[in-house]
């Protein structure tokens, strides 16, 4: 009985990390295609998950009456202008008043695509428990990493290469 214990031990201690591994969602992402994005337009174009894919891509969640997301504006749009066609950024407004989003949009002068999601129902298919937040998806479509609170550009573009 013995002999058949030190190996049963080491299978459970493989399969508990296996489960581990795949139920554990250490980053705030899992490997599941990300949600839709919402159809209205901020700032055109219109952006899809479609047309995203085959390159990794930033999904920036805020709201004009959040001051991080407001201070984050600037660093992003930095990054919309270097990043060319090796990856896509989003922006996401999330709840809000849609003439504040407007006035904040031209106040900052964002040109990088935005989009509105006014009852929040996208924010809350990505697990928002707060803004701003930045999905990265990766080229595949994927959801593989949340990133909480305000980013720089350099944080971001980190983020893009860890999922390209």
């Amino acid at each position: 009985m013995r002999r058949f214990l030190a190996p049963a031990i080491a299978i459970a201690a493989v399969v508990a990390v296996i489960a581990y591994e795949v139920l554990a969602d250490t980053s705030g992402a899992g490997r599941d295609r990300a949600p839709r994005l919402p159809a209205e337009v901020l700032v055109p174009p219109r952006v899809t998950l479609a047309d995203l894919r085959g390159r990794p891509a930033a999904i920036n969640f805020w709201a004009s009456w959040c001051r991080p997301c407001r201070e984050e504006s600037p660093q992003l749009e930095r990054l919309h202008r270097t990043l060319g066609g090796r990856a896509g950024l989003v922006g996401v407004d999330y709840s809000d008043d849609a003439g504040s989003a407007r006035s904040l949009i031209r106040e900052l002068r964002l040109t990088y695509p935005n989009l509105r999601d006014p009852e929040g129902v996208v924010g809350e298919r990505y697990g928002l428990v707060g803004l701003p937040t930045t999905a990265i998806i990766d080229s595949h479509g994927r959801l593989v990493q949340m990133l909480r609170g305000p980013q720089t550009a350099a944080s971001v573009s980190a983020a893009l290469r860890r999922a390209g």
